[in-house]
């Protein structure tokens, strides 16, 4: 999504000529009509604008603290108005497109999330046997999963030849927690089994971790 920075400019001149934007904006009766404002509350937004302005042209011409108080009050005041006016009528505006809430200084957020990127390489894992449980082989992937991934697939094969590549692995299977886990039968006991793992999230797939092996129990 955008990130919704605070749209209001902290330097007074910026902000002085955002709000002569929207001291034109607000007095267009058609721009009234065509978006929906009400004119009961574009007058006195407006009228909080002017006010400031007024305020720091007179504080510019005579910096004393009493005009130094007013000048911040009625910027407060009018930052106020219009804060609430973009989030009444202006943010959620179906009759206005973005670049015309962009020309009052809007953010908008974007219409699709950002995609998340997709991880370089597979995890680090670690294969978990016991003689207590013959056949059955875990595998674990170490570490959290990274931001945005789904599940992890893993490929395997039980080979006497040696594997030494991902795509060499005939079998494939995912899963969203630790422990992947296999039963293996009588005939695969004590044969080696291959495997390599890879993160998958909604963008695509990493690509394979190392190739690994383990003897069936």
């Amino acid at each position: 999504m955008a990130n919704r920075m605070d749209w209001i400019p902290t330097q007074e001149a910026k902000l002085v000529d955002l709000m002569a934007t929207w001291q034109t904006k607000l007095a267009d009766g058609a721009l009234q009509t065509a978006y929906a404002w009400p004119a009961e509350e574009c007058t006195p937004t407006k009228a909080l604008m002017t006010a400031f302005t007024e305020s720091r042209a007179a504080y510019q011409a005579a910096p004393t603290t009493a005009n130094r108080t007013e000048k911040d009050e009625l910027k407060k005041a009018a930052i106020d108005a219009i804060r609430k006016f973009a989030r009444e009528r202006i943010r959620n505006n179906g009759k206005m497109n973005d670049g015309q809430k962009q020309e009052l200084g809007v953010t908008v957020s974007d219409k699709e999330p950002s995609p998340v990127p997709v991880p370089d390489a597979g995890p680090e894992s670690e294969a978990e046997i016991s003689a207590k449980s013959p056949g059955v082989v875990k595998v674990r992937y170490l570490g959290a999963k990274p931001y945005g991934v789904d599940r992890i697939e893993i490929g395997w094969s039980i080979s006497e030849a040696v594997i030494d590549s991902p795509d060499q692995l005939a079998n494939h299977e995912t899963f969203s927690r630790n422990p992947w886990e296999h039963t293996f039968g009588h005939g695969d006991r004590a044969k080696k089994l291959y495997y390599s793992l890879r993160y998958l999230t909604k963008e695509g797939a990493s690509n394979w971790s190392e190739v690994r092996e383990v003897v069936v129990p």
